[in-house]
């Protein structure tokens, strides 16, 4: 009898060791895509595809959200705009459905991880569909589409913050998504709706874009509210405008400018968002080891290269950075730690009732054997949408009526070349990406 409990000790022990060992070495999330993003970086887009579909993510129900977003950002490079438009509309559905967690796939993040349950999306995550939605529909031509998405950023964003009860995010409004949209309702000559979206963007940028998202109220915003308000006679704002921002409106006239006028605008994404990474330490309460892990993203210094248009022969017109997905997601996963304290402490205290009975049960062996599952399995999940830009950048240049040659830089490089025509009065919308 002593021998076969002695046996059974050592079996548990070894058993739960040999799986907590091959839960530590199991790849995360990744390391599993980084040859997918290394391709789709280096533009080898058909590349990227055939290794997302050759990886385990697209048989993973827990990652289906991530196989859908993933493969959408590589099908839009390759110019599939429709098929990769679908896959961000279901995947859109894909987070509706996962917002209210089943119970048993809830429990089990009590025992091991977040990383068991289906992925749900970060909130930046969640609003960034609508983004790239707006994108794509700009780049077809169809304003009407891109404006109904625009709308939608910041309606998700409510829909998100209105959950939480406390510790709410940051990041409440999307002055990109306001500025955005009223790039397409001057673009479509309702300036009255034009000026309401310049309004509220500029007051988000002034607030927490310039707080929180290192991202100051960008010059272009201010000059094109300044030259609306004069269009359609606001005098008094126009003058209001000037004596808070002098230094960028001092060479504008307070009078329209009646020369006929066109305009190019040009939406630069840039570059790749950054990875998640775990944030963890391990220290010993009593007896037993306890390992906190939690996801961030570390946001770069951005020091892209020239990006902007030259139109003819002329120097390159720089575009200005109205948003920073690193700074945003950054702030979004530290609010959302905030949010995951108490659940994480529930989870340790689970954990160390667990190594309490697996002691009481088998032993000094089991006892170790449930502290090491409990240090490993306490790791942050670092699923993320790893093909979102890290930035958005805009370039805005007026040009009298005619035909004209473009040249487009991202970061350094010539991104696109094109001939572009340019009637009095329009303003044309273009997508770089």
């Amino acid at each position: 009898m002593l021998a076969s409990n002695v046996f059974r000790r050592f079996a548990f022990a070894q058993g739960l060791a040999v799986s907590v060992l091959a839960l530590s070495g199991c790849a995360s999330y990744t390391d599993e895509t980084r040859e997918v993003s290394l391709a789709f970086r280096s533009g080898q887009y058909q590349q990227a595809l055939s290794r997302l579909d050759a990886s385990g993510i697209k048989e993973q129900e827990r990652n289906r959200l991530l196989y859908l977003l993933e493969r959408a950002s590589i099908l839009d490079r390759m110019g599939q705009g429709e098929d990769s438009r679908q896959l961000l509309l279901k995947a859109d559905r894909v987070v509706d459905q996962l917002f209210t967690t089943s119970v048993s796939k809830e429990a089990a993040t009590y025992v091991y991880n977040e990383s068991v349950q289906d992925y749900p999306g970060e909130d930046y995550e969640k609003v960034a569909i609508h983004t790239m939605l707006a994108h794509s529909f700009l780049e077809d031509g169809n304003l009407d589409s891109a404006r109904v998405e625009a709308a939608r950023i910041n309606t998700r964003l409510a829909e998100i913050n209105n959950f939480y009860k406390e510790n709410k995010n940051k990041y409440k409004e999307d002055a990109y998504a306001r500025y955005l949209a009223g790039m397409i309702f001057e673009s479509l000559g309702e300036f009255d709706s034009a000026i309401v979206d310049y309004r509220n963007a500029l007051r988000v940028y002034e607030g927490d874009y310039s707080k929180y998202f290192e991202t100051r109220a960008p010059s272009q915003l201010i000059e094109a509210l300044h030259q609306l308000l004069l269009r359609r006679n606001r005098g008094d704002e126009a003058r209001q405008l000037r004596e808070r921002y002098e230094t960028i409106l001092k060479h504008k006239s307070p009078v329209q400018d009646r020369e006929p006028k066109a305009e190019l605008v040009v939406i630069h994404e840039l570059g790749q968002i950054a990875s998640k990474e775990r944030s963890e330490f391990i220290y010993p309460i009593g007896d037993q080891v306890v390992r906190f892990s939690f996801p961030v993203i570390r946001p770069r210094k951005f020091s892209f290269a020239r990006t902007g248009v030259a139109v003819q022969d002329s120097s390159v017109e720089i575009g200005e950075m109205f948003q920073n997905l690193d700074r945003i997601a950054a702030e979004t996963l530290e609010d959302r730690r905030l949010r995951m304290l108490a659940k994480s402490a529930a989870r340790l205290i689970l954990k160390g009732q667990l190594s309490q009975k697996a002691e009481k049960e088998f032993g000094p062996l089991g006892w170790l054997a449930a502290n090491i599952y409990g240090a490993v399995t306490e790791t942050a999940d670092t699923r993320s949408w790893t093909l979102l830009p890290a930035a958005v950048s805009v370039t805005r240049v007026q040009l009298k009526p005619g035909e004209y040659d473009v040249t487009i830089y991202n970061n350094g490089r010539v991104s696109q070349k094109k001939s572009i025509k340019l009637k009095s009065g329009e303003m044309k919308l273009l997508r770089d990406r």
